[in-house]
C-alpha cells in the first residue's frame, strides 16, 4: 500500500511539472536559460553511460548530493532518470567508506556524476518556474555522426518539493551470491578468491532467460627469481582476498576488494586494491598497486599473466578469438596451431572473445610511466593442465602476460582491465567502443 501511495504522488507531481512547463509560457518566460554543456557521444544502442566530474557542472558544487537529480523530457512528461554520484578521495580513489557511511556530504570537484544516454530525453527550452533559480545545468548530448541531440538535466531540488529519485536500475548487485548483473551479462565471483571472476553468462533474450556460465575461471599467474636463483611461482590460490565495500547505484555498482599475495611463508606482499566498476555493457577492474620498496631489490625476471580460461562443454557455443592480425579470429577447438602460436608474440593491449551469446572485449590500459610490456598471450590445450582450474586443462585460455615489472619503483600504480560485453554487435562496433566506454573528458 505504501509503495502504491508513493507511486501515485510521484505521477501526480510529474503532471504538475508538466503543466508547469507547457500550460505557463508567460510565466516561463520571465527565467533565465540554464547553463549548458555539450558532451560528444554516441546515441545509438548500445547506449553509454557518461560520466562528469563536479568540476564539470560548476553550478551545482557545493550542492547536497542528496538534493541533485537527474530530469530528462521524453515528449510532454518531465521525468528523473537513473542517476548516481560516486565520491572520490584526495588521493583519486573512490570513497567508498564514506558512502557506506551515509555521512551527508555535498558535491566536490572531482566526485562523479554518472548518467546513461538511453534515458536521455528532448530539450527544455526554459526551465519551470519552480525552478528558475535553483542551480542547473543542461548537458546536450551530441552524435557525432549524426549530429543528433539529446538532453539531460541535473538540478537542485529542494526538500520542500517531491522530486523522488528514478526507481530504474541498469546494473544490479546481489550480495548474497556475490553476483552483478545487467539486462547483458551475469558475472559472479569466487567465495575463496573474490577478486576473481569465475562464471559469466550471458542473458538469452527472454526475461530472467540466462546462459549456462561460459567460463572455466578468470586466472592470475606470477613467475619469477627470488634472490637471483629460487624459482618463485604464484596463481591465484596464493592469495588472501575480502570484500571491502560495496557501492550500489542504479547505474554502476562499484565492489571492491582487498588482496595480497603470499611470499613467504606467512609473509605476505603489501596490499593490491582492486575496484570492480560495473555498467550495463561492460566493467572495469580498476586495480592499485602501491610498492614500498623497488621489487628488483628481491626479485627478477617477474612475469604476470592474467587470463581468462573458458568451459568447454561440447553444448556450448563454439568460440573464436580475436587479436593482433587474426580478423577472421581463431576458431578454440582445444589444440594449438602454429596460427594460435604466433598469437603468442603480438605486443597488444586488447583481444576479443565471440560466440552466439555475445562479444567479449578487453583492453588494459596502463600508466604511460610504468616500465611494464605488455602482449597477448593464447593456450588453446586440453591436455595441458593448468592448475588451479575448475575444469582440466586450457580451452581457450587467453589474455595478457607483462614483463618488466622488476623495473618498478616504489610510488603508487594503477592498471585497468577495461572489459566490453555486448550483444547483437560488430567487431567493428565493439572495437570502436572499447576503451571510450563509459564516456569521460579526458
Amino acid at each position: 500500500m505504501k509503495a502504491t501511495h508513493h507511486a501515485f504522488l510521484r505521477y501526480v507531481y510529474f503532471v504538475l511539472l508538466t503543466l508547469a512547463l507547457y500550460a505557463s509560457p508567460t510565466r516561463a518566460a520571465e527565467t533565465s536559460p540554464i547553463p549548458k554543456m555539450t558532451v560528444k557521444v554516441s546515441l545509438l544502442s548500445p547506449y553509454y553511460p557518461v560520466v562528469l566530474r563536479g568540476a564539470e557542472v560548476k553550478a551545482l558544487l557545493g550542492t547536497a548530493d542528496s538534493k541533485i537529480r537527474a530530469i530528462a523530457r521524453h515528449g510532454n512528461v518531465l521525468e528523473t532518470i537513473p542517476f548516481q554520484i560516486d565520491k572520490r578521495d584526495a588521493s583519486g580513489n573512490y570513497d567508498l567508506v564514506r558512502n557506506v557511511a551515509g555521512n551527508p556530504s555535498v558535491l566536490g570537484a572531482v566526485d562523479e556524476c554518472v548518467f546513461m544516454t538511453a534515458d536521455a530525453g528532448e530539450r527544455i527550452t526554459l526551465m519551470p518556474e519552480q525552478y528558475a533559480q535553483q542551480p542547473a545545468v543542461g548537458i546536450a548530448l551530441v552524435d557525432p555522426k549524426s549530429g543528433a541531440q539529446k538532453w539531460v538535466y541535473l538540478l537542485e531540488t529542494k526538500s520542500a518539493q517531491y522530486l523522488p529519485p528514478s526507481g530504474k536500475h541498469h546494473v544490479a548487485y546481489d550480495p548474497l551470491r556475490d553476483v552483478i548483473e545487467t539486462n547483458t551479462y551475469r558475472i559472479g565471483f569466487s567465495s575463496a578468491q573474490p577478486f576473481i571472476v569465475s562464471s559469466l553468462q550471458w542473458h538469452t533474450g527472454e526475461t530472467n532467460k540466462w546462459s549456462p556460465n561460459v567460463l572455466d575461471t578468470m586466472k592470475i599467474r606470477h613467475y619469477g627469481k627470488l634472490f637471483g636463483n629460487i624459482d618463485f611461482i604464484r596463481t591465484q590460490d596464493d592469495y588472501l582476498s575480502r570484500i571491502a565495500a560495496v557501492k550500489e547505484g542504479p547505474v554502476r555498482v562499484i565492489r571492491r576488494t582487498i588482496n595480497s599475495v603470499r611470499v613467504i611463508g606467512y609473509l605476505q606482499s603489501p596490499s593490491v586494491t582492486i575496484d570492480y566498476v560495473a555498467y550495463a555493457n561492460g566493467f572495469q577492474m580498476d586495480t592499485t598497486i602501491d610498492f614500498p620498496f623497488p621489487l628488483g631489490w628481491f626479485f627478477s625476471d617477474i612475469k604476470t599473466l592474467t587470463t581468462i580460461d573458458w568451459n568447454d562443454d561440447p553444448a556450448l557455443p563454439g568460440l573464436r578469438i580475436h587479436g593482433g592480425d587474426t580478423p577472421k579470429g581463431l576458431a578454440v577447438d582445444g589444440h594449438m596451431t602454429p596460427e594460435k602460436e604466433r598469437f603468442n608474440n603480438v605486443a597488444s593491449q586488447r583481444f576479443a572473445v565471440e560466440n552466439a551469446y555475445g562479444l567479449l572485449l578487453v583492453q588494459l590500459e596502463m600508466e604511460k610511466t610504468l616500465p611494464v610490456v605488455a602482449r597477448l598471450t593464447l593456450q588453446d590445450d586440453r591436455t595441458r593442465p593448468d592448475a588451479p582450474e575448475n575444469i582440466s586443462g586450457q580451452y581457450g585460455n587467453v589474455g595478457f602476460l607483462t614483463t618488466g615489472w622488476e623495473k618498478v619503483g616504489t610510488s603508487v600504480h594503477h592498471l585497468l582491465f577495461n572489459a566490453l560485453l555486448l550483444q547483437k554487435t560488430t567487431m567493428e562496433q565493439g572495437s570502436g567502443m572499447l576503451g571510450r566506454y563509459p564516456w569521460k573528458n579526458p
